[in-house]
């Protein structure tokens, strides 16, 4: 082969690298602002049903600052319950280990209904980890909230957060429900 050939053959390899890390890093970053935005859609329509007539359900604290490990599984409660099941109190789940690192929910319950949701520790050891929960994070936890649960969609491109997200929120779940 020639040397334009030899030219030739590695710029087609480049282009086709290129290609692939496109895919890796744009694909999910743009399936990202899509969950984000069907998620502000339905929020929207939430708040336009809500002030025609019906009640919302109180206020929603959806930080996710991290803290360093602790990774005690305590919860407190109250007398309150309602139809949930869920006692009032804050509970915090157990630490979830995933291929990317540990994942910790703290919900806080208030009137029996999942009133916040809190990510206390997620993976951010590397620049792809900390952009990716940066964006979901906040996904889940505005999803937990309007579930009432941790039946919660994945989205694309972050399902070892999801794993750990759900899996923590879902051990805090079941403590306030004891």
């Amino acid at each position: 082969m020639n040397r334009t050939g030899k030219i030739g053959v590695a710029a087609a390899s480049m282009t086709a690298l290129a290609l692939d890390v496109a895919a890796i890093v744009v694909v999910p970053q743009l399936r990202i602002q899509q969950s984000q935005a069907a998620l502000a859609q339905a929020a929207s329509s939430d708040t336009r049903s809500s002030s025609s007539g019906n009640s919302g359900s109180g206020s929603s604290n959806a930080t996710s600052t991290p803290t360093s490990g602790s990774s005690s599984s305590s919860g407190s409660s109250s007398s309150s319950t309602s139809s949930t099941g869920l006692k009032d109190g804050t509970y915090t789940g157990a630490v979830t280990a995933t291929g990317r690192g540990d994942v910790q929910i703290k919900i806080t319950v208030s009137n029996g209904s999942l009133t916040a949701v809190n990510a206390l520790q997620y993976p951010q050891d590397n620049p792809e980890s900390s952009s990716i929960n940066q964006q979901v994070i906040p996904v889940y936890v505005k999803e937990a909230l309007t579930a009432q649960s941790a039946s919660i969609q994945a989205v694309s491109g972050a399902t070892e957060t999801y794993d750990g997200f759900t899996g923590s929120l879902q051990d805090a779940i079941n403590q306030a429900k004891r």
